[in-house]
């Protein structure tokens, strides 16, 4: 498989996992959103509690740290065969819609909360649940490289191989 060539550099490692932590964050702190949301259409001013003047903070860190990890990647992109393998083909495409996702998710966030767009708040909040979905598929591969296949993808993304 291809992740048995692939090795990470240390901005792609500290990144995956700092956009990581940032997502489950907000993930976890956007009970009472939907709240802060309607207070803040309905009124520009009020809205801005704690909680959620971190979520809006977080999710343009999560935008901010994206496009920089889209570059490193590019950056760091080596030539790869193409590979015929079927879970490579998949995995490349989950890959895919996962670096979209996490760009898009934060980005559609901003829009409803900036530009108070009401069906972007809806959209934000469906595609975060696409998002988390494929983040758990994500992970299950990992650990099935790690534990299955045994490959060492894993510990290359935790930076000790």
């Amino acid at each position: 498989m291809q992740n048995q060539e692939r090795t990470y550099n240390t901005a792609q490692i500290l990144l995956h996992w700092a956009i990581a932590a940032l997502i489950i964050f907000n993930y976890f702190v956007s009970e009472g959103m939907g709240r802060a949301f309607h207070q803040h259409l309905d009124d520009s001013n009020t809205g801005y509690g704690l909680v959620s003047s971190l979520h809006v903070y977080v999710g343009l860190a999560i935008i901010a740290l994206v496009v920089i990890r889209i570059i490193v990647r590019l950056a760091s992109r080596k030539s790869k065969r193409d590979s015929q393998n079927l879970l490579d083909k998949i995995s490349h495409i989950i890959h895919e819609i996962l670096y979209l996702l996490m760009f898009l998710v934060p980005v559609f966030g901003a829009i409803a909360w900036y530009l108070g767009i009401h069906f972007m708040g809806d959209v934000h909040e469906i595609a975060m649940n696409i998002m988390m979905t494929l983040v758990l598929l994500h992970a299950a591969a990992a650990l099935f490289h790690q534990y299955v296949l045994k490959d060492g993808t894993l510990l290359k993304m935790l930076g000790q191989k």
